[in-house]
């Protein structure tokens, strides 16, 4: 089993990642576009962070290629225990995707809903108390 892969074999059918699932999530997905933009933008415009950055990120890179040349082993031997892991972990996420909505869509719709939602009581109230101020006066 291997991470760059959506879905694994086993006994001759496709079993999902659970993990490629998550991240396929339109609010995963368009949270971590968001954040990939973000520190694109920031290293963009200071090239003292970029340059830092940058540092840090050939090192995770080392740090992570390390660690999965040292974790194969294990990884191969505990195989089957991920699988039936990652069996319940997919069952989970089909039940949170039933109950929660939300998870299909952009965070940027999400934000704009709750935005709306919010922002109408608000006027409303902000009218009702003018009203309310007026009348008083």
């Amino acid at each position: 089993m291997t991470a760059k892969t959506n879905q694994t074999v086993q006994n001759g059918s496709a079993k999902e990642n659970v993990l490629q699932r998550v991240l396929q999530l339109p609010v995963v997905s368009s949270t971590c576009e968001s954040l990939q933009r973000t520190y694109a933008s920031t290293k963009e415009a200071h090239p003292l962070m970029a340059s830092v950055c940058e540092v840090y990120e050939r090192g995770v890179q080392g740090a992570g290629a390390l660690a999965m040349w040292s974790m194969e082993p294990v990884v191969r031997r505990l195989e089957p225990q991920f699988a039936v892991a990652n069996d319940l972990a997919c069952r989970g996420l089909d039940q949170l995707e039933e109950k929660i909505p939300a998870l299909q869509y952009p965070v940027d719709k999400l934000a704009s809903e709750l935005k709306d939602t919010i922002s109408s009581p608000i006027q409303s109230a902000k009218n009702t108390l003018g009203n309310s101020m007026d009348k008083i006066m």
